[in-house]
């Protein structure tokens, strides 16, 4: 099922991210930053988070357009593979401002929009690199996909983007995961989620050997998964499909958004459901600390479904 990619991925990914720093092709924002892991007892349930003080944030470019497409033609000092994927559609580049070292994306050769959801092939390839680089690193590496207007998405040209996580952090959808065996939901077996959490969020945990995959499965977990988000969506009157994907080899969660910002003054993307908070400034840092992640969170989704009646339709 996975996709031809060289046997040294990582050692190339690396080698060529210490050369683009040391050319300062790739502007590391990560060196001054002030981390501090933190957990909320909910319930019965601890959500872990990370605010991250990035004072270097301030000086990072705004949103992107189409007329000002980075990805149309990547420079060459930030591309990692030129082509990868069946008929080779994607191309493996470095973000040029990375938080965290090795940060890379999958982008599609061909300017696809980034509100559209992510097909068989692109699924295929975010789990390929995912294993790949999980078994070349040991590092704890996970994908996320900001999708619409109310996701946090930074360019509208489609992009998947691939980060580790903290040294020995667990993230709570990581936590879900492990609570079931794999299976794909359906009207049966309805998407995992934690009911101390104010959020929908809705996750499926993956079989743990790639060979267990069979080529359509990705494609049935994630149409699951978007379904349940596309019914929360309807169900609340929201004007446009945005959702936030997440996804390790171990699990895919996907939650559907109604704002990409919190009080006009936090971004928050799919990292921020993974319990990420990064903020450019002391005001931003307190505010995040006052009113809590969850209920940033849930502010900038919607309420959780978990225990509500179960149509036999969806969205």
């Amino acid at each position: 099922m996975l996709y031809d990619i060289p046997s040294n991925f990582y050692d190339i990914l690396d080698n060529k991210y210490q050369e683009a720093v040391k050319n300062e092709d790739i502007m590391f924002n990560g060196g001054s930053a002030i981390n501090k892991l933190e957990q909320q007892k909910i319930g019965d349930s601890t959500f872990n988070y990370q605010i991250t003080l990035l004072t270097s944030l301030m000086h990072r470019p705004e949103k992107g357009s189409k007329e000002k497409n980075p990805f149309e033609k990547p420079e060459k000092e930030l591309t990692i593979l030129d082509t990868f994927g069946p008929d080779d559609e994607f191309k493996i580049v470095f973000n040029k401002f990375p938080v965290v070292p090795r940060h890379f994306m999958m982008i599609t050769r061909e300017f696809k929009s980034q509100d559209t959801p992510l097909s068989p092939s692109e699924l295929i390839g975010i789990y390929t690199l995912l294993s790949k680089v999980k078994n070349e690193s040991k590092e704890n590496w996970f994908a996320f996909y900001n999708s619409g207007p109310q996701s946090g998405a930074s360019q509208p040209h489609k992009h998947i983007q691939f980060m580790t996580l903290p040294d020995g952090y667990k993230a709570f959808g990581e936590e879900l995961a492990y609570t079931s065996g794999p299976f794909i939901p359906n009207q049966k077996n309805e998407p995992l989620q934690n009911k101390d959490l104010p959020f929908a969020h809705f996750t499926a945990r993956l079989p743990p050997n790639e060979l267990d995959l069979q080529h359509e499965d990705l494609t049935m977990y994630f149409v699951s998964l978007l379904q349940r988000c596309l019914t929360v969506l309807k169900q609340n009157g929201a004007e446009h499909i945005s959702y936030s994907f997440i996804m390790t080899t171990d699990y895919m969660m996907l939650v559907p958004r109604s704002n990409g910002v919190y009080k006009n003054t936090i971004g928050i993307n799919s990292c921020g459901y993974v319990g990420l908070f990064l903020c450019k400034n002391e005001e931003t840092q307190s505010l995040v600390k006052s009113d809590g992640p969850l209920t940033i969170l849930e502010e900038c989704g919607f309420p959780n479904t978990s225990g509500d009646a179960v149509d036999e339709y969806h969205y």
